[in-house]
Order: C-alpha cells, then structure tokens, then sequence
C-alpha cells in the first residue's frame, strides 16, 4: 500500500495529548514516528481508561509508533538524541520542556547540528512574551482564547467544550504546519521551525469577534444554543432527550410550522418574519415552542424535519452516535484488535485521501521497547556497548 509521508521520519519528544495526537495523525499516514520517553514515560501511560494495568487513552494516542528510553538530560542522553536529531525530518517538543535552551534543544541551536531539520515546538501561550513558559491547561486555554466566556447559557457561568478542543485544534494546526514545512523542504532543501500554541488555536477559532470589538465595538459572549440572526435555531428539551433545530430562512420556519403542527406560532402576528421570531427571542418565541417540543420525542422531531429539509438533529450520547449505520458505512469508527487490550473501537481520521489511505494501528509500544533497534538502525553507539 502507497502511503503519503512514506519515508518521513519525525522524532517526538512531546508527551499527554497534543504533540502525541499530531504525531498519530502523521504515522497514520505512513511517516515513522520515533517516541522518545524519559525513564519515567509519558505521563499518558496511566491515564484512564486502563485495562490490564494499559491506558487504552495512551494506546489510541500512540499505536504504531515506536518507543526509545533516554534522559536526554545527561551528557550521554543528550548525545544520543543529538546524533538520532540528524537522522530525522522533523523534531518534535512540547510544553513538557518549557525552556528548551537549557537542555541545548532550541530551534538555533539544532539547526547547527541539522541546517534541513523542521523543528515542531507547541507551547500553551506562545514562544514569546510574558506569558512565555508559564504552566497551563487545556481548560487554562480554553479560558485565555475566549472559547470559554463564549461558550454557556447567557447572564450564567462561563463553561469550557466537553471535548479537549484546544489540545484537538492545535493537534490539526500541528500536523498540517509539519506536513506543509515538510512540502518546502522536500522542494529547497530547507528546514524551518514550526511554532503553534494552544491559547493561539482556540482564539484564532472565535472567528470574526475581533473585528466586531476593534471596528464597533461589539463584545461576543456566550448566548447559549440560540443563534441571534436567527430563529429558532436553537436545542430544545424533548420527551426523551434534547433536539436542535435550525430554521434559517422563511420558508424553514414555515415548513417547520406545518410538519410539527405549530399553526398558532405560524399565523402569530409576531412571528411573521424573522425580525418578528428575534425580537426578545429567549423570552417570547423560545418558551411557546419548549412547551410544545417536550411533549415529542427527538427521533420524532428530528424525522419530521428532514422530510422537509430542515437541519435538525437529535442529541447524541456516545454510545447511541457510534452504533449509528451512518457512521458504520462512513468509516467513522474502526474496530481493532490488540494483543494487549482485545477489541478497540477508536475513531478515524477526520479526512480521507483516495490513493494514500490512511492506517489505524492497534497496538502502542511498550516504555522503551524499541530502544535498540532504533539505535541499531541509525548506527548509534553508546558508551556502553
């Protein structure tokens, strides 16, 4: 099978959730991905889920790659990860050495030891300013890139997204940045140095707000589900769950009307245009339709709507999103087979290539497991052998 970043080697001294998820992304499609682990391991090998004393998390993380034990802190460490850094194109550093330059591994200093090396540094606020080094979080990002004060019922407490959306945003902006130095590379011959940020990947996700503050004035914060251009497009409590509905024109807001049997909320003076639905929204429009939804159930709902070409949607748990046939036949998911773990389902990519597919692999190395065939391979020798 043809693979896309065949021949790419990526040395990632990056632990927990973003370097090793960008790092996924880059050995599904084919690149080989040396993990270097301190004597200690990632952090990620005893997170939860476990089984069999395994971290099914640091599983999905890693499957594939390959794992070397090394304290690059110690003059042999740093040796042998110096003479590995110019075998490979990409190194890989997180927020886990917040000050590289005191371990010799900043971008200026490996550059020397390797002109064409693409140098993948992450941090959580940046490679410059005050903030620079300082410890932080994924919901520490989530608070300094606006997402949080965005995201919640309107006049209640900010909250931050169930998912782990900063790790998962500047995981994707992390691996399409190396896959694009690595494109210049491979056409000059040349490296460069890659630098993202978690507080940067959320922010630059809040979309046009800092042109709305800068030109008018206008402060975006959170609303809740509703949509102030227009409504309803809002979630609505049902019998038996939660469903979201988004009428966006006229025509969808009569259809929703005629096949949810809403005449009243139809011919209502008010609600004759969108101006009409808006005005007070929260307060007139959205109690009157909460009061007639919750007595339905959200397949009912959702299966109404469609038949009229209205964007509606039940609210899914896991469980009832990964049995569905469209996620089934859309190769949404994919069931593995560990050795270690027994049978996995873990998601897959969220994009495809036709003539490079992509691979998920069941099984994460052991600390260290491959520490000998790695230094073998590159004809690495150590003081004590």
């Amino acid at each position: 099978m043809t693979v896309a970043l065949q021949g790419v080697v990526i040395l990632d001294l990056t632990q927990k959730l973003t370097g090793s998820l960008a790092t996924m992304y880059l050995k599904n499609f084919g690149a080989e991905v040396i993990k270097v682990e301190t004597p200690e391991g990632d952090k990620a090998r005893n997170w939860e889920p476990m089984r069999e004393d395994q971290s099914i998390y640091f599983n999905y993380l890693n499957g594939g790659k390959k794992s070397i034990s090394l304290d690059y802190t110690t003059e042999q460490g740093k040796e042998i990860l110096l003479k590995l850094i110019q075998k490979c194109d990409v190194f890989c550093i997180g927020e886990d050495i917040p000050n590289p330059e005191e371990f010799g591994l900043d971008y200026e200093t490996l550059k020397k030891v390797k002109s064409d090396l693409i140098y993948a540094a992450y941090s959580y606020f940046g490679q410059d300013g005050p903030m620079k080094s300082k410890p932080g979080s994924s919901l520490v990002a989530q608070a300094r890139g606006v997402a949080m004060d965005m995201t919640g019922v309107i006049n209640e407490e900010p909250c931050q997204a169930g998912p782990s959306i900063a790790e998962h945003y500047a995981a994707g902006f992390f691996a399409s940045a190396i896959v694009m130095a690595l494109v210049d590379k491979f056409e000059r011959g040349v490296g460069q140095k890659v630098d993202i940020s978690l507080q940067d990947s959320v922010y630059s996700c809040i979309e046009a707000a800092p042109a709305a503050y800068s030109t008018v004035g206008e402060i975006h914060t959170r609303k809740g589900n509703f949509d102030p251009s227009c409504a309803p497009y809002d979630t609505f409590e049902t019998s038996d769950g939660y469903v979201a509905v988004g009428c966006a024109t006229q025509v969808q807001w009569e259809r929703f009307c005629d096949v949810l049997g809403f005449d009243d909320l139809k011919n209502d003076s008010r609600f004759l245009d969108n101006e009409g639905r808006r005005t007070d929204y929260l307060f007139i429009l959205r109690p009157l339709l909460q009061e007639k939804i919750i007595k339905m159930e959200k397949s009912y709902v959702e299966s109404q709507c469609r038949t009229q070409g209205i964007p509606c949607c039940a609210v899914f748990n896991v469980k009832e999103i990964t049995d569905m046939p469209n996620t089934i036949e859309n190769h949404f998911i994919k069931e593995v087979e560990s050795k270690k773990l027994g049978k996995l389902v873990y998601p897959t990519l969220p994009f495809t290539l036709s003539e490079t597919p992509s691979e998920i692999f069941a099984e994460a190395p052991a600390l260290g497991e491959h520490t000998k065939e790695i230094l073998e391979k590159f004809q690495i020798g150590t003081k004590n052998n």
